[in-house]
């Protein structure tokens, strides 16, 4: 069916819905069985339950669509909202049934809200189920009866659930009178319910009005409140207007609520517009502090022009300190790819810093990609160093793991570098073990310096113990440099 055909329609189920309160059901399931590829529900399931017509204030026959080649007939669903609920509770697919029970939401919710409020203290048996329905419906409820939304709240449990309804229905006020809405929070909640309703007010309000949206969260007394509030309230602002979110953050007295403001207004700035807020930003030196932030926000996307940006228009310093967060950023995301990229591309002592943070964050995560990754490197020294820092992350990751794994390579540097890294956490905590880990290394010239070291740092804060150890083990004594 193409696309002029399909309009048409839809139109006419729409006008057909228009008439009759049951057609919204069925406009949205064929609608949406049709965008994502799936198969109409089973006549079967639904006749079951409303055979092949509903009564309603006029007789509508069953609609017959051809979907590709094959006929379907969907006959309409039962008109109560308890029946039409019951319908969609059998939707095994939960995406799909989370969708029709926020649809059913909204329409109660401007028709018949203390009819819905009561389905939800009596009809739902999961709580996801009972929110995709409840919030929506809340949210409508209020636009015109605030407060005895409100009011209905204190029928949901106290906690989360309750958190959650009153942040729904304060966002379906503001979306009308956001002064209003506001104003009853302060008074009337405390704790976590008016930290999470005015968080919400905040990002409904700066949708049409955010110079006053943020303006306002400023006369919140509490911190805690104020910076909940703003962080919304600033990313909402600078998703549609981010210079001006970014003026206005400027004009704050100098201090962390400034930095604060600002950080939250050129982030989102630099997740759309990256060049454009890098080019900011450089004008307000004052402020270039931000800029490695910004670059790595860049450098998700565009990672060469994030860098030769950084090479013309900012000094050394700040072009490495940059590049560091642009690819370690870029590492959680996609370690492989960031890693690839830093290889074919960095130089010098920026590629060294950028590699050490690099495999140790990815390590903490990915511990054996990591390593086969640092296996790569051609540059026997940039390996060595790499590999250092795989087993940094990895011992940060799991020490268990990462003990065991170590113990059961074979002689090698690999293994040498390994029990260094083990040696240098166990030295804090279990001196003696790691300096019997230390003797196990190939390497001579490797294990004399680790030997050393660790033995010179362990007698100066525990000599008795130390001799005690270096007695039990004479192959130590000619290692050890006095």
């Amino acid at each position: 069916m193409n696309l002029k055909h399909l309009t048409a329609l839809y139109a006419r189920l729409f006008h057909a819905a228009a008439q009759c309160s049951a057609g919204w059901m069925l406009i949205a399931t064929l609608m949406m069985h049709h965008a994502w590829g799936r198969e109409v529900p089973e006549p079967g399931l639904v006749a079951s339950r409303a055979e092949t017509s509903v009564t309603m204030e006029f007789q509508e026959p069953t609609v017959v669509l051809l979907l590709g080649p094959a006929k379907i007939t969907a006959p309409l669903l039962a008109e109560s909202p308890e029946a039409r609920l019951d319908l969609i509770r059998q939707i095994k697919n939960n995406d799909y049934r989370q969708e029709l029970l926020t649809v059913l939401g909204i329409e109660m919710g401007k028709t018949d809200p203390q009819r819905a409020m009561q389905m939800v203290l009596t009809e739902f048996q999961t709580l996801h189920d009972r929110q995709s329905f409840c919030l929506p419906m809340m949210r409508q409820w209020a636009q015109k009866q605030p407060l005895q939304a409100l009011e209905a709240c204190l029928l949901i449990p106290e906690g989360e659930r309750r958190a959650m309804a009153y942040s729904a229905t304060l966002a379906g006020w503001a979306a009308v009178t956001p002064s209003e809405a506001a104003a009853w929070t302060l008074e009337n909640l405390s704790g976590i319910y008016r930290r999470t309703a005015i968080t919400r007010i905040g990002k409904v309000w700066a949708c049409t009005e955010p110079r006053k949206a943020a303006n306002w969260t400023l006369t919140n007394t509490a911190e805690i409140d104020l910076l909940f509030s703003l962080s919304e309230v600033l990313a909402s602002w600078a998703d549609t207007s981010a210079q001006d979110a970014a003026e206005w953050a400027m004009q704050l007295p100098a201090g962390k609520l400034r930095d604060f403001a600002l950080s939250k207004a050129m982030f989102t700035w630099a997740d759309y517009f990256p060049k454009i807020a890098a080019e900011w930003l450089v004008s307000h030196p004052e402020d270039l502090w931000l800029l490695p932030r910004v670059a790595a926000r860049w450098g998700q996307h565009d990672p060469a022009a994030a860098s030769a940006w950084l090479e013309k228009n900012v000094s050394a310093a700040v072009a490495q300190e940059s590049r560091q967060a642009m690819v370690l950023e870029w590492a959680e995301y996609n370690p492989r790819v960031a890693f690839e990229w830093a290889a074919s591309t960095l130089k010098g002592a920026t590629r060294e810093i950028i590699f050490l943070a690099m495999f140790s964050l990815w390590a903490s995560e990915y511990p054996q990609e990591a390593r086969l990754a640092a296996l790569e490197l051609t540059d026997e020294s940039e390996r060595h160093k790499a590999l250092a820092s795989v087993f940094d992350g990895w011992c940060e990751l799991n020490l268990e793991t990462f003990t065991a794994w170590v113990k059961q390579q074979t002689p090698s540097i690999e293994k040498d570098i390994g029990l260094e890294q083990l040696a240098e956490v166990l030295i804090i905590s279990n001196p003696a073990t790691a300096l019997s880990e230390i003797l196990t290394m190939q390497d001579q010239a490797r294990m004399k310096s680790k030997l050393t070291q660790y033995f010179q740092d362990w007698k100066l804060t525990e000599p008795q113990a130390a001799e005690a150890w270096l007695k039990q083990h004479p192959q130590a004594v000619k290692l050890i440099t006095p």
